[in-house]
């Protein structure tokens, strides 16, 4: 009886001290942040060099895998007066405080290699008689040289072959006509160098902007399939 009444009293004491505890705090977990994506950082779109228009036409490379400019595979008589028309351009559309010198050493290029100069001409007009027989070779070779001024003046590569030809222009006054064919050869190699580059550039630029437009520019729209009519069966062709 002792032994029930005090394990009574024991159980009493233990939930008056239960109750007089503080109430556990509730667990709270927090939630995961929510990882929000960078935003994807899209590159410039590819410009083509030197203000190009995007339409623009490059020669194409020829079997050795060079640009088939209006300067490869020339005679050489032909070096000498495309050289000479190289930088006849260059008198007339490179002005200016840096370029205008190049107008003077261009006429002073003519007195100094006159003689040369005119059997350069005579040259090249046999050449074009010979290699277009039936054909008016004298028209053939006016034609080519208005292609050939026009590529000279090529406007995306003014700079560059404004400068090119400022120091052709210095070096050929120095030149003796007799060593005349050979450096025509070099110096004109130089000045095509200007323009294969940019056209290499040009080439870049396309593959450039495909990859872009590929990956960043607008994505086409794609027209439904035709549904058959009802009762028609479908064209196995």
């Amino acid at each position: 009886m002792k032994n029930t009444v005090r394990g009574a009293l024991i159980s009493g004491l233990v939930l008056a001290v239960a109750a007089c505890a503080p109430a556990p705090k509730p667990i709270v977990v927090a939630p995961k942040p929510v990882v929000v994506p960078p935003a994807p950082v899209i590159p410039p779109m590819p410009l083509p060099p030197g203000g190009a228009a995007v339409t623009m036409k490059v020669p194409p490379l020829g079997i050795d895998g060079v640009r088939t400019t209006p300067n490869r595979g020339l005679s050489r008589e032909e070096n000498i007066w495309h050289l000479r028309s190289g930088l006849n351009v260059a008198a007339l559309n490179c002005q200016g405080p840096v370029w205008g010198e190049i107008a003077q050493n261009y006429n002073r290029y003519l007195q100094v290699h006159k003689s040369r100069l005119a059997q350069t001409n005579k040259a090249v007009d046999s050449e074009y008689v010979k290699r277009f027989p039936g054909q008016n070779g004298l028209r053939v070779r006016d034609t080519r040289m208005t292609d050939l001024y026009n590529y000279f003046a090529l406007p995306p590569v003014r700079a560059e072959f404004c400068d090119r030809s400022l120091a052709k222009s210095r070096e050929i006054l120095a030149i003796p006509s007799t060593a005349l064919p050979e450096y025509s050869f070099g110096a004109l190699a130089d000045l095509d160098a200007v323009f294969i580059n940019f056209f290499n550039a040009f080439e870049k630029y396309k593959v450039d902007i495909a990859e872009w437009n590929a990956r960043y520019g607008p994505q086409p729209l794609t027209a439904p399939a035709p549904v058959a009519a009802a009762g028609s069966p479908a064209s196995g062709k």
